[in-house]
C-alpha cells in the first residue's frame, strides 16, 4: 500500500548504472523478469521467493537476482530496498561471490545482509545527492571485494555503453558486433554469457530508465514512450511491471508517496533540443511523484 501522504517518502535514484529504489512501506511487487542484475536487500522483515521450475517458496533478508530471471515475489512482510546493478561493473559476478545460497540460479542470504540494511536505511533516511548516493552504494557494494575483482570483457562493457547513451536507436546486432571486432553470433553468445540476459531486452532497460527520467521531467507519456524508443504504450506497460514488479500508473500515481533522484544529465539521444532541455537542470534534483518538485 502507497505510504501515508503526511510520512516521508520512499526514495528512488533513477540511474542508467545503478538504479536504487529505498521503501518505506510494504509496498507488494508482482512477479519480476527483469531486463537487469538486481540486488534485493530487506529493510524490515523478510521476502519469500520462487525461483524459476522450484515449487518451494523460501525467505531471505536478501536476494541476488541475475539478469533475465523470472522470479516470484512474495513481500507482503517486508520493507525492500532494490539495487539494479551496473552491467559494465562485475557487480553481479562479486555479489555472488558474497551470497551463502543458491536456488535455480537465483542467489539469496549474503553473509553481510545485516550491513546492507543498516547502509540503505541510513541511506534513505538521510536521501543525500545524488552523486554521494552513487559514491557510498559504490562503497557498500564493493566493501567486501576480495582481488582480483572478476572482469568483466572490455568488448561487452563498450556494448552497454552504446546502449546506455543511445538505447532509442534500433541499431543492430550487427553493427553493434562489428564495433567491437566480433562476429553477430560472437556477441551475442558473449554478451548472454557476461550479462545473462539477451542483448535486446537488456538495450529494453535503458529505454525504460529513459523514459522514466522524461517523464519526470515532464514530457508527456505519449511523446516520451516514443522518444525513449518504446513501440507503444502496451509495450512501455509490459517492459515496466515485467521490470519493477508494479504498474507504471501506480508508480507515478499522486497517490504514491515516493521522491525521485535525478542526475544532471541531458537525456536519451537522439532529440531535439527542446525535449534535451526538458531534462537538463543544474545539479541533480527530486520530483515526488505528483508533480511537485524539491530543490
Amino acid at each position: 500500500m502507497p505510504a501515508e501522504r503526511n510520512s516521508s517518502p520512499a526514495l528512488v535514484y533513477v540511474c542508467n548504472r545503478r538504479y536504487l529504489y529505498l521503501g518505506r512501506s510494504r509496498l507488494l511487487i508482482r512477479d519480476l523478469h527483469s531486463g537487469a542484475a538486481a540486488l534485493l536487500v530487506c529493510l524490515e522483515g523478510e521476502v519469500r521467493f520462487r525461483a524459476p521450475g522450484h515449487e518451494q517458496w523460501l525467505s531471505s533478508a536478501s536476494v541476488l537476482i541475475p539478469a533475465g530471471s523470472r522470479i516470484a515475489i512474495d513481500n507482503r512482510d517486508a520493507v525492500l530496498a532494490s539495487c539494479y546493478l551496473d552491467a559494465g561493473r562485475p557487480d553481479f559476478a562479486l555479489l555472488r561471490r558474497q551470497m551463502a545460497a543458491t536456488c535455480q540460479g537465483i542467489h539469496y542470504h549474503h553473509r553481510q545482509g545485516d550491513y546492507l540494511a543498516q547502509e540503505l536505511t541510513r541511506l534513505r533516511d538521510e536521501a543525500p545527492d545524488f552523486a554521494e548516493a552513487q559514491q557510498r552504494v559504490e562503497q557498500m557494494l564493493y566493501r567486501e571485494a576480495c582481488l582480483p575483482l572478476p572482469e568483466v570483457d572490455p568488448r561487452v562493457t563498450q556494448v552497454v555503453e552504446r546502449l546506455r547513451t543511445s538505447a532509442a536507436l534500433n541499431t543492430s546486432v550487427g553493427a553493434l558486433a562489428a564495433e567491437v571486432g566480433l562476429s553477430e553470433s560472437g556477441l551475442i553468445k558473449l554478451f548472454a554469457l557476461q550479462v545473462g540476459v539477451p542483448l535486446r531486452r537488456h538495450r529494453l532497460w535503458y529505454r525504460l530508465i529513459d523514459f522514466v527520467r522524461l517523464t519526470l521531467a515532464g514530457m508527456p507519456a505519449g511523446e516520451a514512450i516514443k522518444v525513449a524508443g518504446f513501440s507503444d504504450a502496451a509495450h512501455l506497460s509490459r517492459c515496466y511491471s515485467g521490470f519493477f514488479g508494479v504498474n507504471h500508473s501506480y508508480a507515478f500515481s499522486p497517490k504514491t508517496h515516493v521522491r525521485y533522484v535525478v542526475p544532471d544529465e541531458t537525456g536519451p539521444r537522439p532529440m531535439s533540443a527542446r525535449m534535451a532541455s526538458l531534462v537538463t537542470d543544474s545539479g541533480s534534483h527530486a520530483v515526488e511523484a505528483g508533480g511537485a518538485r524539491y530543490p
